[in-house]
This record gives structure tokens, sequence and C-alpha cells, in this order.
């Protein structure tokens, strides 16, 4: 992996506004935290990352700018394959990765003039440059909520290959209004029932911890 795709990944994972752990980075780039700490200390040397101990990596100024282009283009290819071409969204993300290793500014350009100019892709995160950078809280996170009677709708999830491949095989969908009716305190799984299709369905931390909600208001619920 370039250094600019390690800088997506960073992206991607909220590195433009907070600390992104070493694990959670290893995790998501598949390798050991010990490539990752080589990687990070290197961005850093060229001011593209900022590293603090046991508290992460979060991009500087440098690194945002040269990695929103590939950001841009990533959603970009992310809408047109699922919007044009009918590809499955959980495909989309891992084709994009694919066809998307450098950013090229004539590519941006047709695909914003074909697709006028969208602000999100269909995963829910915004299109850099197209629309502002979402910034986020911890506590927008699924897996910071607790057991209440609130109602939370889906409103992005974290651009993961592994992620898409099983919200694929448990039906949960962007959008969709949930409401958490148990959590395990063993391993912080969490039971959640579906509005949409009326299903209780268990979700591991793994999960909800890459699935950002919302609360519902009450005129929401009207409607």
């Amino acid at each position: 992996m370039n250094d600019l795709n390690f800088l997506r990944l960073i992206f991607e994972l909220g590195g433009s506004f907070q600390n992104v752990s070493n694990i959670d980075l290893a995790v998501k780039a598949d390798v050991s935290k010990a490539s990752i700490s080589d990687r990070t200390q290197h961005l850093s040397k060229l001011g593209l990352v900022k590293y603090t101990k046991y508290y992460g990596t979060k991009l500087t100024k440098k690194g945002l700018n040269a990695v929103i282009p590939l950001i841009q283009q990533h959603r970009l290819i992310e809408t047109w394959l699922y919007e044009k071409l009918d590809i499955p969204l959980s495909e989309i993300y891992e084709k994009a990765t694919k066809l998307s290793d450098h950013p090229d500014s004539l590519l941006i350009d047709r695909l914003n003039i074909y697709l006028d100019y969208p602000e999100a892709c269909p995963h829910g995160n915004t299109i850099p440059i197209n629309c502002s950078i979402q910034e986020f809280s911890k506590y927008s996170l699924l897996a910071n909520q607790n057991i209440s009677n609130e109602t939370f709708q889906i409103i992005n999830f974290t651009e993961d290959n592994y992620l898409f491949k099983i919200l694929n095989n448990i039906d949960i969908k962007l959008s969709d209004d949930i409401k958490i009716l148990n959590i395990n305190n063993y391993d912080h799984s969490m039971v959640v029932l579906n509005l949409r299709n009326n299903l209780k369905q268990i979700l591991p931390k793994n999960i909800t911890k890459m699935i950002r909600i919302e609360k519902v208001s009450e005129m929401q619920k009207s409607v």
C-alpha cells in the first residue's frame, strides 16, 4: 500500500478530526501493529500525520490536503458503480479501491459532471470538495450508546470491506431506524431492533464501532 492509500485509511477512520489508534489501523489495513508504527513514523517525518503516543495518529493539514482528492475520487467511483452500473453495495468499496490508486483530476471532473456533483457516497459519507468534511464525536458511534427508549437512525458506515460483507448478510442499511434492547457486559455486543424489518439483531462490538447514528426526534417519528 502506497503512502497516499495509507492516508486514505486514516481519513476513513476519522483521522481528519480525531486520533486513530494503531490497533484500529492494523485491523483495517490487515497488518501488524509494528508495521503500522513504522508507517506512521515515516508519515510523521514527512509532515503528513501527527502521531501522539498512547493516543494515535491524526492527519495534518498537509496530509489532509494530499489525501482529499483521492477520497473524492474513491467515493465518486463508489457512487458511479452503485448508481450507474448496479454493482452490489457490499462490493463497491473494494472495487473502488482497486480503481482508485492515485487521484486523476480529469476523471474526478468527468465523474462529477456525469453524476451531477453528488455530496455523499452510498455508505453515507460525504464526498470532499463537493461537500464539507463530516466531523463526529465519539458519542455518535453506535458502540458508545446505552440501553434506552431512544430511536436512532443510521447515518453512515465506516468504509471497511469486512463491514460491508457482514451488513449484506444481516440486512442492516443506511437510514434504518433502530432501538437498543440489550448490551452484553462481557463482550459489549448489542441486541438492536431494526424498525424497518422488525427484526432483532445481535451486533458484535467490532461492527457497532463502525456504525454512526443520530437520535430521531419526535417530529421525525411522527412523519
